[in-house]
């Protein structure tokens, strides 16, 4: 099923798509030239204008560039794709940006696939230091970090409250967890924390759900599967493709609390969360109902999402469909891939985007009063967002205009199109857009579009210039790197707000006020698919010359102000031994 549009334009292609089946449409679907597709249609180039259509302007200046081939970021996904068409093949794999070894710039780990029935060469992930300016060179043997099996995504956060950053590797297969000595090195401390769960996750997300000061862990399960429950199936066209995920099983997810140290209890039937299986691809730990407690939000592959409602004393109710958010406006269960949270209208709290499977778009939930409703035709999401298969999502300022914008990887599922790339049939368009006068707007993102099988988009400043970078992960093909080109004049700041324990403190909610406006943030890692985005909060602040006031309002409820802070340059905010802010520096 898809959405129900009103826009005419919109409904004239997708009519015409059903009715023709031209390969004209396909290949201007799959490009997004819908100036093309409104010419192929018949329908006039009139109807795509710039602006409200979201089709870009040729002389816009690109948002970034593709420094793949020169940043010594050597990394290609193996799909593993030995034409018997198992699920799990498609839908990794993800990574991590994370300061691995201290030294205060982003490092990037990335998960590598792996042969499902056993038999071939097995890779390994791979974890990459960072010399602070986007320059990358693999970390010494020895790390520790390079698991080998299938490997889904990885959930980086300081699990053992020693102020260094520990991952946790998820596969098909038995979960790791590795610990972090400080300088990068990891050791697999999977059986002593208590985790290690045989079944198939997909996403996870690390914050505090108790209250007590350290993190706890949500694991998403995608499917009960092994080779033995495979099958033939076909597409369309008749040829052998991919089932549909309801052909399997659902596995319940998971939930983990955290006893301080990094040891951790199954709580996941008791606390409810075990209680229902569903295809769970994305997770958000965030206060969504503003009582002061973390909830969670889970992205199931066409079936309803879960709100887990914190109810405080260990226990989660799902409250999805009293909250509006369990279905599109038109009651659909959607493919629910990826997930993203932010201020999208400046209310102070938190909308939600959620990317979908082609022909149906993605959704675009506000939230409005207690609930959340169904905006997405008019963010602009109906406009541009149709022929795509989305999966990763960032939500950040690329411009320092004090606007979010969007970048969405894409990828089919399924051999249903003429793909753009003929050695890749999986191969999509990846679309960057600018939130303008409420709703998303295309624009151009890289010189040559970006035609890859994407999965995770990892957002953090890789170059220390205090603008977002990118780091895209493409299932069967190579890790990019995409640096921010945003003019430098416009104010922005980057702050490093840690806990008492000297690490990230997730969940952390921040309000920075300048001039006549207050931008609210969150400090969070675990969002998107698959994937760990840098844990320092970002804000484009425009044209202003100094921030006025920050807020932090930490996850046990204390609150911390801070005032005449600069602009253009990087801030710690730390809470021990006293509350303090300092300047590291400002951008190189």
């Amino acid at each position: 099923m898809t959405r129900s549009r009103s826009d005419p334009f919109t409904v004239a292609l997708a009519i015409a798509a059903l009715v023709t089946g031209t390969l004209a449409y396909r290949q201007a679907a799959d490009s997004g030239d819908l100036r093309q597709l409104a010419s192929t249609l018949g329908l006039g180039t009139g109807a795509v204008g710039n602006g409200s259509s979201g089709r870009a302007t040729v002389t816009e200046r690109p948002a970034f560039t593709d420094v793949t081939a020169t940043c010594g970021l050597a990394f290609v996904h193996a799909r593993f794709a030995k034409g018997d068409f198992w699920i799990p093949e498609l839908l990794g794999a993800g990574g991590a940006l994370l300061d691995a070894d201290g030294d205060g710039d982003l490092d990037v780990y990335l998960v590598q696939g792996g042969p499902l029935d056993g038999q071939g060469p097995d890779p390994r992930n791979a974890l990459f230091a960072n010399d602070g300016r986007a320059r990358f060179e693999p970390f010494p043997d020895g790390h520790g970090a390079d698991l080998d099996g299938h490997g889904m995504g990885s959930a980086a956060a300081d699990v053992d409250a020693d102020g260094d950053v520990d991952l946790f590797v998820t596969r098909v297969g038995p979960d790791v967890l590795l610990a972090n000595d400080g300088t990068g090195r990891f050791t697999d401390v999977t059986d002593t924390a208590g985790l290690g769960h045989p079944g198939y996750a997909t996403s996870a997300a690390f914050a505090d759900l108790d209250g007590d000061g350290d993190l706890d862990l949500y694991v998403a399960h995608y499917l009960a599967w092994s080779p033995a429950r495979e099958q033939p199936c076909y597409s369309l066209a008749g040829v052998r493709d991919y089932c549909h995920p309801a052909t399997y099983p659902a596995e319940a997810d998971a939930l983990y609390r955290n006893d301080g140290h990094g040891v951790f209890a199954d709580v996941s039937v008791p606390s409810g969360v075990g209680v229902d299986a569903r295809p769970g691809l994305a997770v958000l730990a965030a206060d969504l109902d503003q009582d002061g407690r973390t909830d969670l939000y889970v992205a199931n592959d066409q079936e309803p999402a879960f709100l887990w409602s914190n109810q405080g004393d260990g226990t989660f109710v799902d409250t999805a469909m009293l909250s509006g958010c369990a279905f599109d406006g038109d009651g659909v269960a959607i493919a629910g891939m990826g997930l993203a949270a932010g201020d999208l209208d400046d209310d102070g709290d938190e909308d939600l985007l959620v990317t979908n499977i082609l022909d149906q778009g993605h959704l675009g939930l506000r939230r409005e009063g207690r609930v959340f409703t169904d905006r997405s035709p008019a963010l602009g999401l109906d406009r541009w967002s149709v022929p795509d298969t989305g999966w990763g999502l960032a939500l950040f300022d690329q411009d320092h205009d004090g606007e979010l914008d969007l970048y969405v990887g894409n990828g089919h599922v399924n051999r249903l199109h003429e793909p753009p790339r003929q050695d890749d049939p999986f191969a999509q368009p990846n679309r960057f857009a600018r939130l303008r006068d409420g709703h998303f707007t295309l624009a151009v993102g890289t010189v040559e579009p970006d035609i890859d099988t994407s999965r995770a988009v990892l957002a953090g400043d890789l170059d220390d210039d205090g603008d977002i970078d990118l780091l895209v992960t493409n299932n069967g093909g190579p890790a990019r790197v995409l640096l921010n080109d945003a003019d430098p004049r416009p104010a922005w700041t980057l702050l490093d707000i840690r806990d008492r324990h000297g690490a990230a403190a997730i969940g952390a909610r921040v309000e920075i006020t300048a001039g006549e406006r207050t931008w609210s943030r969150v400090v969070r890692g675990h969002s998107g698919y698959l994937g760990t985005h840098d844990a320092r909060v970002h804000a484009g602040l425009g044209d202003v010359a100094r921030i006025d006031t920050l807020v932090i309002r930490w996850p046990d409820g204390q609150v911390d102000t801070a005032g005449e802070l600069p602009v253009r340059a990087r801030l710690r905010v730390e809470r021990e031994p006293e509350f303090a802010v300092r300047v590291i520096e400002g951008a190189r």
